[in-house]
């Protein structure tokens, strides 16, 4: 099978330590305070508040927090926060993109329905660590291609290491739950990024103009996205299914 994107094994190890983080913690409070940085502070796409972490630094959290599942990725050297994603599982409330975005009914996958779908959510990466000027404003860009080299020219040629390294705990969460599909609000950029990985988003709704950039929710099948990985990036699929020592940060 092929490995155009040159994965190693020490991918993830080298650079990162994905975690999940639990509230109430420490890490949680720097996960919540890089998410000011980025959403808040450097986009400005989501209104701050007056709330602060225990470092009397300011957080951002909302109401869909307690329904989903936290993860982050520290760069090793430093053990400062690179990168991080929250998994809005099914609940009551709904999912974040629901009351924003048009979606499709039906959606392409008959069994597709609400308990068997999350949001992958309020998914970033850490300024410095972003590739190039053009991506500062935006959470997430790169060229997948150019970056999976491993090559130690700087922090940024990791991004794509990041992302995976972020997927393959929404991936695991998912398939451990039974959670078959995760809806998220993509742009145009990311959305090709993640199709050129090998995952395969579908729009499921058209663009919102009304938010910066204009996004559209994208669907993923996990189902899918094992069969796709198996025919074009089986190294990136033995990637997502290898088991990491179980680790939750405090």
């Amino acid at each position: 099978m092929s490995n155009t994107l040159g994965l190693g094994w020490d991918m993830e190890t080298t650079y990162f330590r994905v975690e999940e983080v639990k509230p109430g913690s420490p890490a949680y409070e720097r996960y919540l305070e890089a998410r000011y940085e980025v959403f808040c502070a450097e986009l400005g796409r989501v209104e701050p508040t007056d709330s602060c972490s225990s470092n009397g630094r300011p957080i951002e959290t909302d109401s869909y927090d307690a329904c989903s599942r936290h993860f982050v990725a520290f760069y090793k050297p430093d053990d400062s926060v690179a990168g991080f994603v929250r998994v809005i599982l099914p609940n009551e409330q709904g999912l974040n993109v629901t009351p924003r975005y048009v979606i499709d009914d039906p959606l392409p996958y008959p069994d597709a329905t609400d308990d068997r779908i999350g949001e992958i959510s309020r998914m970033a990466i850490a300024q410095h660590f972003r590739r190039r000027h053009s991506d500062q404003g935006k959470p997430i860009q790169g060229d997948p291609g150019s970056e999976m080299s491993m090559r130690p020219e700087g922090l940024r040629r990791h991004q794509p290491e990041l992302v995976l390294g972020l997927y393959r705990e929404i991936y695991q969460l998912c398939k451990a739950i039974g959670v078959g599909y995760c809806v998220a609000a993509m742009d145009s950029h990311f959305s090709r990024m993640l199709i050129a990985l090998g995952f395969p988003f579908v729009p499921v709704g058209p663009v919102n103009e009304a938010v910066k950039p204009p996004r559209r929710v994208f669907l993923v099948s996990a189902a899918e996205m094992e069969r796709s990985l198996a025919a074009r990036e089986e190294a990136v699929l033995r990637f997502m299914q290898a088991q990491q020592a179980e680790s939750v940060k405090t």
